[in-house]
């Protein structure tokens, strides 16, 4: 299968994974709306977009690997990549631990650093605590759903 239809086919079945989860999810304390409304929008439009890519795909006769040249990745790529996964794997643990603003601050600003580099400190800072506060703010304030 090539790239581009891999990508729909796993749209498609992290899509509908996600939306059945999210089914079983309880409603919000209020009673006012269900919390799963969002979460199961949010599966059902993954999977008809990646659906979409697989009929592009299809159109166009790109769902198989016969004529295609191996991919190879530089060596170069494997520091964003693994870069990103140990960010992720540090925000997914320290969320509870550090809060909400803490561990969203060190995350996003590891990951601007990675894309930007060290020169751009100044606009990487600014950007994280920007996103973060306001992150913050929009989902308490706003939303009134309260963060670790």
């Amino acid at each position: 299968m090539r790239p581009n239809a891999l990508v729909g086919f796993t749209a498609v079945f992290i899509g509908v994974a996600y939306g059945t989860m999210a089914s079983g999810l309880r409603g919000h304390p209020s009673g006012n709306q269900p919390v799963s409304l969002f979460p199961i929008g949010l599966g059902f439009l993954m999977a008809v977009l990646g659906l979409f890519q697989l009929v592009l795909e299809a159109r166009k006769g790109r769902l198989n690997l016969e004529g295609t040249p191996p991919v190879v990745l530089p060596a170069s790529s494997l520091r964003p990549v693994l870069g990103t996964a140990g960010f992720c794997l540090f925000y997914v643990l320290a969320l509870e631990r550090l809060g909400f603003i803490l561990s969203t601050a060190v995350f996003l600003g590891g990951l601007l650093f990675l894309v930007n580099g060290p020169r751009a400190w100044k606009t990487n800072a600014v950007l994280t605590l920007l996103f973060s506060l306001g992150a913050w703010a929009l989902f308490t304030k706003v939303f009134h759903l309260y963060l670790p």
